[in-house]
């Protein structure tokens, strides 16, 4: 009986060493990291690529598919509108994700991986904050030659329950204040060219693109870099930032930059974007 007791314990000591080792808040992870704990029980992989055919072609092993449009839907005619906390958790729940799950997330440079840190954006609302992104996505795993899966992963439905965090988001309302009372400063995260046809007032452009570097395989640049990026385009960093774009999903990249690359606290997603904020016929420059 004694040795099953040193046993049980020694199980139990090196199964808290392992939950040790996953991410206690949202952060880049690199591919080494994924691949030392791709096995971990405790591990979720969610593969956010925008082609469902890109994913049976094959992806990370392990991993669940998950398209951000799962997670959204028209209201009263306006599109890409994030779903109810309760729905949403519902959908985390039955690809097998609780709350006791760490998250890792990928998609590929073709979206800037905005695809994976808009769902990382979305858990951290429903208050999961044991979330990472895979630093240059799926191209960078398999430049490196590690495993890729066509088989769908054995996951079961599990428990998701809520805790909104209020401060990840704002909405319409609360950027029309910043607007007027000129105590936020607003980020436009996307290309150029949309920016000069149409921006909320008083917005400044910072294309998510160039938060990354590379060419073929895309990562994220140098935290020197990116602030010296942010300081050249007049962001104070101890000001409130709102980030937006069309639908919420480009800017997520912006907020999750911002926010766990630079460790910027007040940073926000106006998760309705320029597709809500001109459906409600607001002003614009």
């Amino acid at each position: 009986m004694r040795r099953l007791g040193i046993f049980a314990l020694a199980f139990l000591l090196a199964a808290a060493a392992s939950a040790q080792t996953l991410l206690r808040e949202p952060s880049l992870v690199t591919t080494e990291w994924l691949a030392n704990h791709i096995d971990n029980p405790n591990l979720r992989i969610i593969d956010a690529r925008s082609s469902l055919r890109d994913y049976l072609q094959g992806h990370i092993p392990n991993a669940i598919y998950l398209n951000t449009e799962t997670l959204r839907i028209s209201q009263s005619g306006v599109p890409a509108r994030l779903l109810p906390p309760e729905r949403l958790a519902e959908i985390f729940g039955a690809i097998g994700i609780g709350n006791q799950h760490t998250v890792v997330v990928y998609s590929s440079g073709d979206d800037a991986f905005a695809h994976a840190t808009y769902i990382a954006f979305v858990l951290e609302w429903l208050g999961h904050r044991h979330v990472g992104i895979l630093d240059g996505g799926f191209e960078k795993w398999q430049s490196e030659g590690r495993p890729i899966s066509r088989e769908f992963p054995k996951v079961k439905p599990a428990q998701f329950v809520p805790k909104v965090n209020p401060n990840v988001k704002v909405d319409w309302l609360a950027v029309w204040h910043a607007v007027q009372k000129r105590n936020a400063q607003v980020l436009d995260a996307r290309d150029p060219k949309s920016f000069s046809s149409g921006h909320i007032p008083s917005a400044r452009n910072a294309f998510l693109r160039e938060n990354l570097q590379g060419e073929k395989v895309l990562t994220w640049r140098s935290k020197d870099a990116l602030l010296e990026r942010f300081k050249a385009l007049g962001i104070d960093p101890q000001k409130p930032i709102i980030t937006y774009c069309n639908s919420g999903r480009e800017a997520s990249q912006l907020w999750f930059t911002l926010r766990y690359v630079l460790g910027i606290q007040n940073v926000a997603v106006y998760d309705g974007s320029w597709i809500d904020w001109t459906a409600r016929k607001m002003p614009k420059e």
